[in-house]
């Protein structure tokens, strides 16, 4: 992957102490965001094409994927106080690099696992929060999935742009870290049916012709 530059906070500077740590977490998370990206796109999948349609064995990495990252978000929501707090980056890091693998996995079972592009991860893990911003970027129809490649630029932008989704994750786990038991279910099964949902969205994909276009877009027309 290209070199991309650092992202921006989405988050003002005149905004109260929470909101200032927050902004600090959503920046770094960015950044580890951007390294997980080089090293999903090095992931190669286990997984081969099946003669038959794939979608039971899809159906179990789907599920067994959601277990995993639900045990995970679940165990690291149960130390108190600012102990849990600092569990809060390395947690999602970890639940975004299973559901990268996931995505890669169910992609390799359709045979498609070599036009897995950073674009497709992103679409796959963060469409079902924010598919405003991939408006321009991919078009699904009944059967076909029209792909626009990015340039480091829109990329970029494009990781700005969630970056309230990821403050939003992040304020909610920082809240579950002072209530632990109560906020360990809470966000276990968030992050259950989250992976449910990004499996889906890939599934979905998967099961289409993928078709990607020559030209690259540029950031202005990232959707606002």
């Amino acid at each position: 992957m290209p070199k991309i530059d650092k992202p921006k906070s989405t988050l003002n500077s005149g905004e109260t102490m929470t909101h200032s740590g927050l902004k600090s977490q959503s920046g770094s998370f960015l950044e580890g965001l951007i390294d997980l990206f080089s090293g999903l796109e090095e992931y190669r999948s286990p997984y081969a094409p099946t003669v038959q349609p794939p979608a039971e064995v899809v159906d179990q990495l789907i599920q067994n994927a959601s277990f995993k990252t639900g045990l995970v978000s679940a165990t690291c929501s149960l130390p108190p106080g600012p102990l849990g707090i600092l569990s809060i980056l390395p947690e999602l890091l970890f639940i975004y690099r299973i559901q990268g693998q996931l995505v890669k996995d169910i992609a390799a079972l359709y045979g498609k696992e070599v036009q897995v592009t950073r674009e497709l991860l992103l679409y796959c893990m963060f469409k079902h929060g924010g598919a405003q911003v991939f408006r321009k970027m991919i078009e699904e129809t009944s059967l076909k999935i029209l792909i626009r490649p990015t340039t480091v630029r829109t990329f970029q932008t494009i990781l700005e742009r969630l970056g309230l989704i990821i403050s939003r994750s992040i304020l909610r786990k920082q809240f579950s870290r002072w209530i632990p038991l109560a906020g360990a279910v809470f966000t276990g099964t968030f992050a259950y049916y989250d992976t449910k949902r990004v499996g889906k969205t890939a599934l979905d994909l998967f099961s289409k012709e993928i078709e990607s276009l020559d030209s690259d877009f540029d950031s202005d027309l990232v959707a606002e």
